[in-house]
């Protein structure tokens, strides 16, 4: 059971601080995951992060994070929806658990990866989105 369904009352969206995009490739989906990083730079104001071509934290495939704004999600998850190809895309929430926002709370695009929350907090800041580091020039 969820930790909602345990409590008198729902959990609030103001918990929400931001959210991550985890857009996974391997060599086969690389230029896949180029173009679709070029793509949301063009079309969305985000802050894109490092490639990490090998495991880094609880991911076990290579990988680069997309960080955005609440505002953000209801525009860029459902094109990511559309647009994510082969990759998978695991998106969650930036609350003041970061084990429960990768493991009981995401939304997976794609086929679903093992993701290794036991090495993540239970307990941690929230982390507010990022001021964006690209600047759109197309419209969504």
């Amino acid at each position: 059971m969820t930790d909602a369904a345990h409590s008198s009352a729902p959990r609030p969206l103001s918990e929400i601080a931001s959210f991550h995009a985890h857009v996974y490739y391997d060599a086969a989906t690389r230029t896949e995951a180029e173009r679709l990083r070029q793509w949301i730079g063009e079309r969305f104001s985000v802050t894109l992060g490092r490639w990490h071509d090998a495991k880094v934290g609880p991911h076990d495939q290579s990988m680069y994070q997309v960080a955005f704004a609440t505002e953000v999600f209801p525009a860029l998850v459902p094109w990511l929806m559309l647009n994510h190809g082969r990759l998978s895309i695991l998106v969650h929430p930036n609350t003041a658990n970061p084990r429960r926002d990768h493991l009981a709370d995401p939304v997976w695009i794609g086929a679903a990866l093992a993701v290794h929350g036991e090495i993540l907090p239970e307990e941690a800041e929230k982390e507010e989105a990022l001021p964006p580091n690209t600047n759109p020039v197309l419209k969504p």
